[in-house]
C-alpha cells in the first residue's frame, strides 16, 4: 500500500517544536517533505512564567533533515508555498511552525494543527495559562484548520490529567509531549473517523496573558490541585494516547 505523502510546515531555523515532532515521525516510519518559511521576528513579550520548551537543539533544518533522511525545500514566501504544494500534492500538510495559512492552502489541503487547548473553549496563545486561570479542561486538540483561528474539523481531543504531586510545569511539560505525540498520529487518527464534527468559533481568541492576571495563575492553580486526591503515577495516561 502506497504511503501517504505528508508536508511538514515549519520555520528555517532551529525550531524546538519541529525537532520533537520529526524525531517521532521517523520513529513512526513516515517520511514527509519537510518546507521551510523564513522565521517571522514578533514582538518580544516575555511572560512572568514560561512554560514552552523554547531551547531548540543548535542545528539549521536543512541539516537535520539530511541526517534523519527527510527531503527539505525552502521557500521565501507564502506564494512560493502555494506553487510548491500545487506540484508536491500532498495529502497531509502537518503545522509544525508556521503563521495564519492562507485560503488558497487550507481550503485545498488537508492541513493540521496540533492546539494546546482544549477547543472550542480555548482558542488563541497560552491556551494552558486560560485554562487553569478559568477553570477550564486542559488538553490538546488536533484539528483540519480552516481560515479562523484554532477551528475546523476536529481530529481528537485528550484532557491532559492532573495529579495531587503536580506544579504548573510538570502540566506543561505533560501538554507539550501530548501536542507533539497527537500531531504525529493524527494521519491515523483521520482514517478512523466516520463522522466529522466542526469546531464552532463562538468562543473568543486569546491573546496573550497580561502581567496582571499571571500574577494569580499559581494560586488558581494550587486550589485546583488542592482538590485532587488522585496521586496515581502518569504511566497509564502516556499508555492510553497510543490508542
Amino acid at each position: 500500500m502506497e504511503k501517504e505523502k505528508i508536508v511538514v510546515l515549519t520555520y528555517d531555523a532551529p525550531h524546538r517544536k519541529t525537532q520533537d515532532l520529526l524525531f517521532r515521525l521517523k520513529i513512526k516510519k513516515q517520511f514527509p517533505v519537510v518546507v521551510g518559511l523564513p522565521w517571522q521576528v514578533r514582538k518580544n513579550f516575555k511572560p512572568l512564567i514560561p512554560h514552552r520548551p523554547w531551547q531548540p537543539f543548535p542545528i539549521k533544518p536543512v541539516d537535520l533533515c539530511n541526517s534523519l533522511g527527510y527531503e527539505y525545500i525552502l521557500v521565501t514566501n507564502l506564494h512560493e508555498l502555494i506553487s510548491l504544494l500545487g506540484v508536491l500534492k500532498p495529502d497531509y500538510v502537518l503545522i509544525a511552525g508556521a503563521g495564519l495559512l492562507p485560503a488558497e492552502i487550507v481550503s485545498c489541503y488537508k492541513v493540521i494543527n496540533s492546539h494546546p487547548g482544549w477547543l472550542p473553549l480555548v482558542r488563541g496563545l497560552d491556551a494552558l495559562k486560560w485554562a487553569i486561570y478559568e477553570g477550564l479542561p486542559i488538553g490538546v486538540t488536533t484539528h483540519i484548520v480552516n481560515e479562523e483561528p484554532d477551528s475546523g474539523l476536529l481530529i481528537r481531543q485528550v484532557e491532559v490529567p492532573l495529579y495531587g504531586w503536580d506544579t504548573f510545569h510538570s502540566i506543561a511539560w505533560r501538554q507539550y509531549e501530548l501536542e507533539i505525540e497527537l500531531l504525529s498520529q493524527a494521519v491515523e487518527d483521520i482514517k478512523k473517523i466516520t463522522h466529522w464534527h466542526k469546531l464552532n468559533n463562538d468562543h473568543p481568541v486569546r491573546r496573550r496573558m497580561p502581567h496582571a492576571l499571571e500574577t494569580r495563575l499559581l494560586q488558581r492553580l494550587a486550589e485546583r490541585i488542592n482538590r485532587i486526591e488522585n496521586f496515581d503515577e502518569a504511566d497509564n495516561f502516556y499508555a492510553s494516547i497510543q490508542n
